[in-house]
């Protein structure tokens, strides 16, 4: 399986470990914003990565109280009802973000190293919810959606269990159903608005609009000629890292990389270590980022308003069953 790399944006803040730190010069436009410090990062790992636009998602512990608090509503809802089978299940809280800073196509030198550009195996976890999802039946989907009116001669909740639960996470902070995203593109939720993934669907939206200006931006190009060159000096051609990542010869052999795989990676890597592309890239991102959240100010200020109230709720109800 090929890394999955978002095409979306991410922004500039600091890494855990810094080796260094500059100031980039540039120009000073409307159209290519003034630089702050650019990080010296020891590591490319895109767990260590925060730009501005983080400081609007949930943290982990926030998500997972979130979730918490949906499947538990929904359970007892749905008991409520007199339908007990295949409850939905609650994962372990694993810590991990869940919009992750993929736009770059970085990775640790040793993963590099070790996996090329498949994607290493991932912590067990998901086959609760495989089974759960395997196990549904059609009763327990129109319950959870409502698309019936009662069972078991008991009045079955608007929207169903998942609408139910909804709007006790979402009181006192409903959402509208459509939302207009940065970038001209429009997000529906359907009758009952938004709340889990919302805060992450909205930036990154953000991080793809400020993705595409970093791509256009004579800085972050510099620096990618600068990776380009170091590749052709190790004998790889490639106009751009996506280019490296998606070669077709990787996918041809997903699941088991090939030596070329393993040592295209290895010098991937250590051509963006060598030519500082991960802290230009943060740079440059950060600049665009931070003038993405003046331009949308007063949905940013929702965005938080609304998280912080399904926090709260969600934390109420967890504590109330």
């Amino acid at each position: 399986m090929k890394l999955n790399f978002l095409r979306a944006a991410a922004c500039a803040g600091m890494i855990p470990a810094l080796a260094a730190c500059a100031i980039l010069g540039g120009s000073d436009t409307d159209s290519h914003p003034p630089l702050g410090p650019v990080p010296t990062p020891s590591s490319l790992d895109p767990a260590g990565i925060t730009t501005p636009l983080d400081a609007y998602l949930p943290a982990p512990e926030e998500n997972y109280a979130l979730k918490k608090a949906r499947v538990t509503l929904v359970n007892q809802c749905m008991r409520g009802l007199g339908y007990t089978e295949n409850p939905q299940p609650l994962g372990p809280f694993t810590g991990e973000r869940w919009l992750e800073h993929t736009e770059f196509n970085v990775m640790p030198l040793g993963q590099a190293q070790q996996y090329g550009y498949q994607a290493p195996p991932k912590k067990s976890g998901g086959g609760t919810e495989s089974a759960y999802s395997k196990n549904s039946t059609e009763t327990q989907g129109l319950l959870l959606s409502g698309k019936v009116r009662t069972f078991n001669n008991k009045k079955v909740p608007k929207g169903g269990c998942e609408g139910e639960a909804l709007r006790v996470i979402t009181k006192g902070a409903t959402t509208p159903t459509e939302v207009k995203l940065p970038g001209g593109s429009t997000a529906g939720s359907g009758e009952g608005g938004f709340s889990e993934g919302f805060a992450e669907m909205v930036v990154s939206a953000m991080r793809g609009e400020a993705m595409k200006r970093t791509r256009n931006d004579p800085r972050f190009q510099k620096v990618m000629d600068s990776w380009a060159d170091c590749m052709k000096g190790r004998g790889y051609t490639y106009d751009s890292p996506s280019a490296a990542v998606n070669d077709s010869r990787w996918e041809e052999n997903s699941g088991s990389p090939t030596r070329t795989e393993l040592s295209t990676a290895t010098a991937d890597t250590q051509c963006k270590t060598k030519v500082n592309y991960l802290g230009v890239g943060i740079a440059v991102e950060s600049a665009y980022e931070k003038k993405s959240i003046d331009e949308n100010a007063e949905l940013l200020a929702d965005l938080k308003s609304w998280t912080s109230k399904w926090i709260e709720n969600a934390n109420n109800a967890i504590q109330g069953t």
